[in-house]
């Protein structure tokens, strides 16, 4: 039987934050569902972060999820002053 590949905990937690309908004026998914947007970064790295990570850093949580963006999407680097402006964030299925 073949062995099916677990997303790594980073990709389970945040998909689980930005699909939780509480979180939607904070962080939340774009109309078509393929990418996310960070409303609040001071919200967001305050109240939301620490829940689901060890941590309340917003450069962090960019820097890892650049690392997952890049690996599948090489030329594509997150730029925390484009998410303050309300850039849409690409993220993959899982």
């Amino acid at each position: 039987m073949a062995q099916r590949s677990v997303p790594a905990p980073f990709l389970t937690k945040t998909y689980k934050l930005v699909d939780d309908p509480i979180t939607d004026d904070v962080i939340s998914w774009n109309e078509n569902g393929t990418s996310f947007i960070v409303w609040n970064i001071a919200d967001f790295a305050k109240d939301l972060l620490p829940n689901y990570f060890k941590h309340d850093n917003f450069s962090s949580f960019v820097r890892q999820l650049n690392t997952y963006v890049t690996s599948l999407f090489p030329y594509f680097i997150l730029n925390p002053l484009l998410i303050a402006l309300k850039v849409y964030i690409p993220l993959f299925c899982f």
